[in-house]
């Protein structure tokens, strides 16, 4: 039953019960549609009302057991519910409404125990909880632990397999680089001498049909001499190439400027008309330990690659400047550029993408740097063009 619902009633009870103490007889109390113990107090109450109205004897007797009633009403409703009321003998009105009263108290004892006992299950229940996620916050914390640990090894492991990878990486370019270069400088030597001879014969043949009536009866004649002085050149170049490959060796260095080295190599590599050739260099660059030869070596190379790069013109970009403690020089140009895959693979022997070139250039150009303690990078992007940055350390005191 509603706690709330019985303590107004009781109110109203109440309320009743003190008007009839001043003297009002015409009161009512009135009655729900649950015909509970309540309903019966105040049915009872109601009862009583119309005795004392008509005037019933014992007014006196009433008042004392109204009394009683109230008090004992009172003593409920501050939640004393020991209270109780004393049934007599006379078994009279006051003794039906003792009796409802007494079953009401008892009703709200019981009702208050259970409260009382659920409210100590809950806070059973709700200790158990928080164990529950004490234990559980715990073992999360110990999840994470483990797994803090777990992310570590992973990382050092992987760690360990990048370096291990590198390692190997190195030891197979170093392996390969080494059979090349044996195999470069044999096969140099053994092709430079028979290609020297076909040149000189081509040479000769040349001088005596240009003055014959061949030439001038069969003009093809001169025209195919053209074509194999031209390729036995191409083929002297590849030869070259290889020898350049197998001969790179311990840097000769000495202490040089590097807008010096950059000036002369221009001098060497003649840049087309149609490109724009655009220096930015600083001023007061320090000078650097080299080897003059094998840098300008590395910069005719990428500069040629560069302007080979461009063959309906564009743009030519050399910078040079101081970077944490490190020279940089950069070789920009706007051309077609490379794919990511060409570009992991531009430093390999014998790669290239050229329909001329075996592909040394390159590889050359990084094995000089690498002796130099230093490092060459390359960025490209397909029709926007290719940088190049060789970074060369400075001299320390």
């Amino acid at each position: 039953m509603d706690k709330t619902s019985e303590k107004e009633r009781i109110n109203e009870m109440i309320d009743a019960t003190m008007k009839v103490s001043r003297g009002d007889y015409y009161i009512q109390v009135g009655l729900s549609d649950k015909m509970d113990e309540i309903d019966s107090l105040a049915m009872g109450l109601n009862m009583m009302i119309d005795d004392i109205k008509a005037g019933t004897v014992g007014l006196e007797y009433a008042n004392n057991r109204i009394e009683e009633i109230i008090n004992i009403i009172q003593r409920v409703a501050r939640g004393d519910y020991a209270a109780a009321y004393e049934i007599s003998s006379k078994n009279d009105i006051f003794d039906a409404l003792g009796m409802g009263i007494n079953m009401m108290i008892d009703d709200i004892r019981n009702s208050t125990e259970e409260l009382h006992r659920v409210n100590e299950e809950l806070r059973a229940s709700n200790e158990e909880l928080q164990a529950s996620e004490e234990e559980l916050r715990a073992t999360n914390e110990e999840l994470q632990a483990s797994e803090e640990e777990l992310r570590s090894s992973n990382e050092e492991l992987e760690a360990s397999n990048e370096e291990l990878r590198e390692t190997q990486e190195q030891l197979i370019r170093s392996e390969k680089l080494a059979a090349i270069g044996q195999l470069a400088g044999g096969v140099g030597h053994e092709l430079r001498n028979p290609l020297g001879a076909i040149k000189n014969a081509v040479y000769y043949i040349k001088g005596k049909v240009a003055k014959s009536e061949l030439a001038q009866n069969e003009p093809r004649v001169m025209e195919f001499l053209d074509i194999v002085d031209d390729e036995i050149n191409s083929s002297n170049k590849i030869i070259s190439d290889l020898l350049g490959f197998s001969r790179v060796g311990k840097p000769a260095v000495s202490s040089a400027r590097i807008e010096k080295v950059i000036e002369s190599t221009l001098t060497r590599t003649p840049i087309p008309e149609n490109i724009e050739l655009t220096k930015k260099l600083d001023t007061g660059l320090p000078e650097v330990n080299i080897d003059t030869d094998q840098i300008q070596q590395v910069l005719v190379n990428i500069i040629t690659n560069a302007t080979q790069a461009m063959p309906e013109g564009g743009k030519l970009t050399i910078a040079a400047g101081e970077k944490d403690s490190f020279l940089e020089v950069e070789i920009a140009d706007t051309g077609f550029g490379m794919t990511q895959e060409v570009v992991d693979k531009i430093f390999d022997p014998l790669y290239t993408t050229k329909a001329k070139g075996i592909g040394l250039g390159l590889a050359v150009c990084k094995s000089i740097i690498d002796r130099h303690e230093g490092s060459i990078e390359v960025k490209s992007e397909v029709g926007k063009g290719t940088t190049f940055t060789i970074k060369l350390p400075l001299k320390t005191e």
